[in-house]
């Protein structure tokens, strides 16, 4: 456990502060916040879904509401001086936010013209350019990537991309909104050091928005929770808040670390063998390329009804990519894939669709309506369904996904974690024989991530095959199976069991052990210690 600083001087402090996206007192977000933020600290800020505290950190840097039509009340002052003192743009170069989507914060199309645009701005001169991006694609884990196209990324490479802009800025703040959650789980124990080494370095202070605090709590000073009701619940050190307010926290839905928690372990809440001899989807010889680069190299997969398959890999490992095949939404460059023993390319594209269901990375990817209601009930216009029952099933999945008061909501005014959940709920209309899910529990608080997978497991129960592209490797642990990509192809297709044995291969592909076997291993130390 970190040990608390001493004094600090503040360098943000929020007093009576609130926030609304519309003139309306009952629909604030947040409402009379009071904290402050030390300097050279690290602050955690937890809360369900949906309770605003992306919005909270556009705030502190000026961004929010003058970016969206909002309003806000109340102050905040950046190392002593109210933020409405500051000249536009000004803010932002001292306050550097990682946004939850990195995609939105990139201007130029190579790496080298994203980070030199970031210096060109502070009028860095031109002979020290390079040099400061080298640096800092070293200090990020990019080193050698200057000319590669950004959208050609990985998710989680684009965050790693985005930090360094961000980190060129030299900001005396620094915000990671979600930063790890499109990271590889062994990425994201190298990113968590990275920044803890900044952090030393620099001496910067540190916001961290995050819902799963596990592998963070050795950063962290304070931690800030919000609540769904917009209220700031509890400000504490890591163990006397998880301690202390156990209750609160489950109540609001938030994950506790292990160690704290006494809910049992995903694996104990699903793991149901229910799958039949039926092939629903199946791939043979699947290769696919980008250029010159070989994306996926001579894969070959079955799928059986009832079957709940998870794939897994490091970031650029073409998991995102071998979902978009199996969907029909990328053709392969080889090999065939066929659906209920019929190959893809004879299907009409509205009886495929009607029979899978995919649910894309980024959830504004298949957004295309004005409102959560219409995104809802597009494709059930489109297959002809009666207004009624429409409404009824659109009324209930609003239910389901705790969706109902943003009916009238533009989707892409969502939080991240709403966002998602909207994406899932729309390939549900008809429960589809198929069900393609990548990083479907991104963003989601432990309440939502639970209610998401029973949902999900009981369409395993009726026959569903269900395929999921994840790198939270508690869900790995409920597979029927589990794929993992390495290097273009399948390196692994077993149960999760036999995985975990497979210590070398793990690493080579950059994943870890679920938290109940980490637990496990760490009592077990703990035990070889004491004897």
């Amino acid at each position: 456990m970190k040990v608390l600083k001493g004094y600090q001087k503040p360098i943000i402090e929020v007093h009576n502060f609130s926030f609304s996206y519309e003139e309306v007192d009952e629909q604030r977000l947040f409402d009379g916040l009071d904290f402050k933020l030390n300097q050279n600290e690290v602050t955690l800020l937890m809360g369900p879904s949906g309770s605003g505290k992306s919005s909270l950190a556009l705030c502190l840097n000026g961004l929010y509401p003058e970016a969206v039509e909002g309003t806000s009340s109340g102050d905040i002052f950046f190392l002593g001086e109210n933020i409405q003192e500051y000249e536009k743009g000004e803010l932002t170069q001292e306050i550097g936010i990682v946004f939850q989507d990195p995609e939105s914060q990139f201007c130029m199309i190579t790496v080298e013209d994203e980070l030199a645009f970031t210096l060109e701005n502070r009028k860095i001169p031109a002979s020290d350019i390079r040099g400061r991006i080298e640096s800092v694609l070293r200090a990020v884990g990019m080193k050698g990537f200057n000319q590669h196209k950004i959208h050609e990324f990985s998710g989680g490479q684009k965050q790693k991309i985005a930090l360094a802009a961000v980190l060129l800025l030299e900001p005396k703040l620094l915000i990671l909104d979600e930063p790890t959650a499109n990271l590889d789980p062994v990425s994201s124990l190298e990113f968590i050091g990275l920044v803890e080494g900044i952090q030393r370095e620099q001496q910067i202070s540190v916001l961290i928005i995050e819902h799963q605090a596990e592998e963070w709590l050795r950063l962290i000073d304070r931690i800030l929770v919000m609540g769904s009701d917009g209220l700031l619940l509890a400000s504490n050190v890591p163990e006397r808040l998880f301690i202390e307010e156990r209750q609160l926290l489950e109540r609001e839905g938030i994950f506790l670390p292990g160690k704290y928690s006494n809910r049992p372990a995903f694996r104990e809440r699903w793991h149901w063998d229910v799958q039949s001899d039926e092939k629903v989807l199946s791939a043979r010889g699947l290769s696919f390329s980008r250029g010159k680069q070989d994306v996926l190299k001579k894969v070959n997969m079955d799928i059986r009804g009832g079957e709940f398959v998870a794939v897994a890999g490091e970031n650029g490992a073409g998991k995102s990519t071998l979902l978009q095949l199996l969907a029909g939404l990328l053709e392969p460059g080889e090999g065939e894939i066929c659906m209920f023993d019929r190959p893809l390319r004879k299907w009409q594209e509205n009886d495929l669709r009607k029979r899978m269901g995919f649910v894309f990375q980024n959830p504004e990817h298949q957004f295309i309506t004005d409102t959560v209601y219409e995104e809802l009930t597009f494709g059930m216009k489109l297959n002809g369904y009666a207004e009624e029952e429409m409404k009824n099933t659109a009324e209930g999945l609003m239910e389901q996904f705790y969706l109902t008061e943003h009916r009238h909501s533009n989707p892409f005014a969502l939080s991240g974690g709403q966002k998602r959940r909207l994406s899932v709920a729309t390939v549900l209309d008809e429960t589809p024989d198929v069900l393609l899910f990548d990083e479907p529990t991104f963003g989601q608080d432990a309440a939502t991530t639970v209610e998401l997978m029973d949902y999900v497991m009981g369409l395993k129960a009726k026959g569903k095959a269900i395929i999921f592209v994840t790198h939270d490797m508690n869900i790995l642990d409920t597979a029927d199976r589990v794929d993992v990509l390495e290097q273009g192809k399948v390196a692994f297709s077993g149960p999760p069991d036999s995985l975990w044995q497979e210590r070398k291969l793990l690493s080579e592909a950059r994943l870890l052990l679920p938290a109940r076997l980490r637990q496990k291993q760490r009592e077990g130390e703990i035990y070889d210690l004491i004897h």
